[in-house]
């Protein structure tokens, strides 16, 4: 699960490879935003839950400080830029290689 630690949110993107936003720093990770309020609350980027994680080159890109976005998911969405980002690992219930409970 990914949290977003330094990020902007652009209102109102409309997805098209032709529209060219100027960003001064490089995204890591773009989503187009789902339930707003819940990814406040903690800043957890969950797919298809709070957020729609996006691929670059495929639904967006940055060059020269330049960002594009055209996913296929809307034709107007507001975007998660993010710059910094917090991999959390998932509490194991059990232990990977046995398969054995760990404790509670």
């Amino acid at each position: 699960m990914l949290k977003a630690l330094e990020y902007e949110i652009l209102r109102g993107v409309k997805a098209s490879g032709l529209v060219r936003i100027p960003l001064k720093r490089e995204p890591v990770r773009v989503a187009t935003l789902i339930r707003e309020q819940q990814f406040l609350t903690e800043h957890l980027m969950i797919h298809n839950q709070t957020v729609f994680l996006e691929d670059r080159m495929h639904d967006w890109d940055w060059n020269n400080g330049q960002f594009r976005y055209y996913t296929r998911v809307a034709e107007v969405a507001d975007v998660l830029i993010v710059y910094k980002v917090e991999n959390l690992k998932p509490a194991y219930r059990f232990h990977p290689e046995t398969g054995k409970p760990l404790g509670s």
